[in-house]
């Protein structure tokens, strides 16, 4: 597996010291053990539409891994920042977990009762010739809002296509032929594993006068939500309904905690993640402050420690979009 030529870039610096694939984790073959039980807490938007069928189809799945973090702030005379990116999490690794996630999500689907379409019977469908969709080559997205910045790497299933990520459903009117052919509902997640919650803030216009601008990092492997717009929200769970679909997000993350590698905070020595977290202020101990305080981390990767966490965030993940289909069931 390669990046794609656009994340060329990024892939060298985030996989830097890339070497030949590690021997496959026990994790992807072992069964996945929830972290913790489902939320029952939602933000919810249902539009147009009839209630989910019994049947689903899943012609599109993804994960957004992320490789890097980072945030800024400011006071007037002061800034703080964090900078983090991830290592060790090769495309291979990351491919073979998200083809694990997808695998499990139609476990859980079929466990809670629905009937699954194959790829072969869907694919066979009205107005599947005209699904939109690209080779699947993982891709680096990068994103950005007030000061915090992020990178992704958008892995799919083997054998499914990308879909286009774009403000208009453009595969809408092939969905709606196929929702009608099948009897049966499209379901489409996007979901997200990130390792640390990078974060930055500025304490008021005057350092001497209030706190001063402060930048941290934690370590930990959970899901959504995170910094986005329309394209990159990792908890739309989007349902073809005759046109219309059904969305919900979390309150909050869902986490999988543990250790999953290492961390090297600037130039010290690389602990475990912990107890890896790092923060800086531009007024540290009220005895003074700095024009600029900074943080780096670099997270070393343990591959067998990383997929079982990464498959224990999504697989929580799977379920609540399972619970929330069966809510909505007919």
């Amino acid at each position: 597996m390669k990046w794609s030529k656009s994340a060329a870039a990024l892939a060298a610096v985030v996989m830097a010291g890339d070497v030949a694939a590690a021997e496959r984790p026990a994790a992807l073959d072992a069964p996945i053990v929830l972290p913790s039980p489902p939320p029952a807490k939602f933000t919810r938007n249902v539009l147009a539409g009839d209630k989910v069928r019994p049947r689903v189809f899943v012609p599109s799945y993804r994960v957004s891994f992320m490789v890097s973090a980072g945030a800024r702030a400011r006071t007037t005379d002061t800034t703080a920042s964090a900078e983090t990116v991830l290592s060790g999490a090769e495309p291979e690794l990351i491919q073979a977990i998200t083809d694990r996630a997808y695998a499990d999500f139609i476990e859980r689907l079929t466990a809670a009762g629905f009937t699954v379409v194959t790829q072969e019977e869907w694919r066979a469908a009205d107005g599947a010739a005209q699904l939109k969709a690209g080779s699947g080559d993982i891709e680096i997205q990068s994103m950005g809002n007030l000061g915090a910045r992020q990178a992704y790497a958008l892995v799919h299933p083997t054998g499914l296509g990308s879909w286009p990520e774009t403000a208009m459903p453009v595969n809408l009117g092939p969905v709606r032929s196929m929702t009608r052919s099948l009897d049966a509902t499209m379901v489409a997640p996007r979901f997200t594993v990130n390792y640390a919650y990078v974060k930055a803030s500025g304490g008021g216009p005057m350092a001497i006068v209030a706190r001063g601008a402060q930048a941290s990092f934690e370590p930990k492997i959970h899901g959504g939500p995170v910094i986005g717009g329309f394209s990159m929200e990792p908890w739309r769970v989007r349902v073809g309904q005759h046109g219309g679909f059904m969305e919900y997000k979390v309150d909050g993350s869902l986490e999988a905690p543990g250790a999953f590698g290492s961390v090297s905070s600037g130039r010290g020595p690389a602990v475990s993640t912990l107890a890896g977290g790092r923060a800086v202020d531009t007024w540290d101990n009220r005895l003074g402050y700095a024009s600029h305080a900074s943080a780096v981390g670099r997270f070393e990767v343990d591959p067998e420690a990383y997929t079982r966490l990464a498959l224990q965030a999504l697989a929580l993940q799977n379920q609540v979009a399972v619970d929330e289909l069966a809510r909505a069931r007919r």
